[in-house]
């Protein structure tokens, strides 16, 4: 028994369990080790790791006593001897150390739908609700009890924060197949402070709604959760002024395709509690009167009775022939016209019918069936997006540096704290234009992690003394992706743009220009080979996360995101104020005045080209000051505790860049191993008496071993090993231990 192998349960490639950052003294990185840790730290109930700069959060889909007031005081503590394990508010808290360092902070949480981005993000904002109470001399936890604080305070600024989630939930979540309360949006909250870290103002800056989601679910899923707070939630005289009942089945737009599922998964308790959260949230705390509550909620039933428009095809009549009012139909459009302070005969000709210029006259022509329910459909993804983007300006109203009672004076907005809470990488069956903008985001946060991981491990290699020529950046680097993306004229988005200018164009020459312009980007995968492939109607991108194939069904179409101008017209004449306000025209430059028909072409941008130049911004926001990553991520497909799919996790880890990660962090010397681990290791593999730690101690042994000179770096307290060397003294090691085992146990029988 003596001479038998050690056991070393919890050991594994040189690292113990209860290590905290994976990317920290591992012998050797690869994704099975990392996916083997995570694994077992999750068996243990330790959800949260680190890879180097990134937290990764694993949903434990149970409560762990994780956020206590105690545990929020832990990581509250400034300047403590140790550092507390991983957490959510342990980058919070670094995010306001660095704040009071005198720098801006950004935080990033990204993954896939039910991983837990916005449970994350709401305890990064406790916490800081928290330090806004604490740093200023207010009572700790008073954020829970908004009504005792001065209206004015920091606490109080950040307990409204906390309260307006109610309203971003209500208009951008919805229930998925993966996830009853999914994210349909990207969000980043930029709270402001001056230069002594005493709380300003928030800004929230929204990306990419799915508004697609209003008009078209799949099965199991639903649309978002304030449409079934007003049918379900709302009192029946006030449900009656609507003209709503509380059957979800009887309007089409929050009809669920799987009867028996609930909307939020809570058997449809609670609904009346949310409405009225919202409606105080929206009074209370963001300040809107009562009446311009009732008028939002009065549009949001307007875009429920757009859904309940039908329109027939004359009996005689092919698909092209002109879109008339189903017989049904006439009730609901009366309801939608009433409501939207417009005349039902007019409303029903501007679905019916369009107005188009024909030489120097005007002709009104009929629409087709197909036409006109499109143009329903595109009257009420508009109408719910302005709500939503209005709901969006009137929190930074009422949080923002421009509210009544804000700071005023010099040295204002000195610094930030920003929380990104944006979508994961997608990979569907069939993937559309949003798949392809939400994987271009990843590359773009992917890219930005690359610069500054790829730094801090250059950083730490300088403080040992070695060199940082070795360093393959290349390996990491995925410019090439990002140029195929937005280059000016040849780019994937200026391309798409192009082609919705031209009267000829399709998605289909699209592709084919896209395709010609790309044919030396390796990043653009040649798919001419691929049975399964449409060549014409798709193309495939070789992303950092795998390959991912687009079908460019609909691209143009998506990327013009047209509204029916005789709508729009109808709607600015509107006897409803906010109605006419959400539909005002845009103000138009005076230059683009003076050449009309050419300038509006040349100046033409899509909802790609916008959402780039969003982009754009964002980047450039974060890069100006310190970044921190979390990466949340989903352990099984069924929100069971205590399940861990290896080959679910891994996909996810590959996808969210974790893994590209440790790429990273390992370019040029992936594996770092302080001297003294070196000499106790390796020194039996050359039978060499074991020597104090030492630079000259552990070169000699390597020598003597066969390690050639060039195959690593000697720091001052580390070597640092080229790619594959670990991995192999590893192997002989295992050798030896096997090999001595057996002797010991030969001589053991003998005895």
């Amino acid at each position: 028994g003596r001479c038998g192998r050690r056991s070393e349960p919890a050991a594994m490639n040189g690292r113990t369990l209860d290590a905290d950052d994976l990317a920290r003294g591992v012998a050797h990185l690869d994704d099975e080790t990392i996916l083997r840790m995570l694994h077992d730290r999750y068996d243990e109930k330790a959800i949260y790791s680190s890879v180097n700069r990134m937290l990764i959060a694993i949903n434990p889909y149970e409560d762990l006593g994780l956020y206590s007031a105690a545990m929020l005081e832990t990581y509250a503590a400034l300047g403590g001897e140790s550092a507390p394990p991983p957490h959510a508010y342990a980058v919070a808290s670094a995010a306001f150390k660095g704040l009071l360092a005198g720098g801006s902070q950004s935080i990033v949480i990204t993954g896939e739908s039910g991983a837990g981005k916005t449970e994350t993000a709401k305890r990064m904002m406790q916490f800081l609700a928290h330090m806004a109470g604490a740093h200023v001399g207010e009572r700790a936890g008073a954020e829970a009890h908004g009504a005792a604080l001065d209206a004015k305070s920091p606490a109080a600024l950040h307990h409204h924060l906390l309260r307006t989630n109610a309203l971003m939930e209500a208009w951008g979540n919805a229930r998925t197949t993966m996830n009853d309360n999914s994210s349909r949006f990207g969000k980043f909250l930029s709270v402001q402070y001056d230069s002594s870290a005493k709380l300003l103002g928030a800004q929230i800056n929204t990306y990419l709604l799915e508004k697609t989601r209003v008009v078209q679910r799949g099965a199991g899923e639903c649309s978002f959760h304030i449409f079934y707070m007003l049918l379900l939630g709302l009192p029946p005289s006030e449900a009656g002024q609507l003209e709503l009942m509380p059957d979800v089945q009887s309007f089409r737009y929050a009809r669920l395709v799987d009867a028996d599922i609930d909307p939020a998964g809570r058997d449809g308790e609670g609904w009346a509690e949310q409405l009225a959260e919202v409606r105080g949230v929206l009074t209370d705390t963001i300040g809107i009167p009562a009446a311009d509550v009732w008028s939002t909620l009065s549009l949001l039933a307007a875009v429920l009775h757009c859904g309940n428009i039908d329109f027939a095809v004359p009996a005689k009549g092919g698909t092209s022939a002109a879109a008339a009012l189903h017989t049904g139909a006439m009730r609901p459009l009366k309801a939608l016209a009433r409501l939207l302070g417009v005349d039902a005969a007019e409303l029903c000709d501007a679905l019916t019918t369009r107005v188009i210029r024909a030489g120097a006259e005007w002709v009104t022509k009929p629409n087709t069936t197909a036409e006109a329910c499109g143009l329903a459909d595109a009257l009420a993804k508009a109408l719910y997006a302005r709500l939503f983007d209005r709901i969006v300006a009137s929190i930074n109203g009422a949080v923002g540096l421009a509210r009544p009672g804000a700071p005023t004076g010099g040295g204002l907005a000195h610094s930030f704290i920003g929380i990104l809470d944006i979508f994961g990488f997608e990979h569907f069956g069939t993937n559309s234009l949003e798949q392809l903008l939400i994987n271009y985001t990843n590359e773009q946060l992917q890219s930005l992690f690359n610069g500054i991981v790829f730094s801090a491990a250059q950083a730490e290699a300088e403080l040992e003394g070695v060199s940082t020529a070795a360093f393959g950046e290349g390996e990491v680097d995925n410019r090439e992706v990002l140029h195929l993306f937005s280059a000016e004229r040849t780019g994937l988005i200026a391309t798409l743009n192009e082609e919705c200018i031209f009267p000829k164009a399709s998605d289909e020459t699209f592709v084919a220009k896209l395709k010609r312009a790309n044919a030396r980007n390796a990043r653009l995968v040649d798919d001419s080979s691929n049975a399964r492939a449409d060549h014409k109607m798709a193309f495939t991108v070789r992303h950092f996360a795998g390959d991912v194939t687009y079908a460019a069904a609909g691209f143009l179409l998506k990327n013009k995101d047209p509204f029916s101008e005789d709508i729009a017209v109808l709607l600015r004449e509107s006897s409803e104020p906010l109605v006419a306000a959400l539909f005002a025209p845009p103000t138009v430059e005076k230059t683009s005045a003076r050449r009309a028909g050419t300038f509006q072409r040349l100046v033409f941008k899509g909802v790609a080209p916008q959402f780039d130049a969003q982009l754009q911004r964002l980047h450039r926001v974060l890069g100006a000051g310190s970044v921190h990553f979390v990466r949340c991520v989903k352990p099984n497909g069924d929100k069971r505790p205590r399940a861990f799919d290896d080959e679910r996790v891994l996909t996810q880890l590959r996808c969210g860049g974790v893994m590209e990660a440790v790429r990273v962090f390992a370019a040029g010397f992936p594996d770092r191993v302080p001297f003294d681990s070196v000499c106790a290791r390796y020194a039996p593999l050359a039978r060499m008496a074991a020597k104090p730690a030492s630079a000259d101690a552990a070169a000699a042994l390597l020598g003597a071993l066969g390690v050639g000179a060039n195959q690593y770096a000697l720091g001052h307290s580390k070597v640092f090993f080229k790619s594959g060397v670990v991995a192999q003294l590893e192997r002989r090691r295992e050798q030896l231990l096997a090999h001595n085992a057996l002797k010991c146990q030969a001589a053991v029988r003998g005895m």
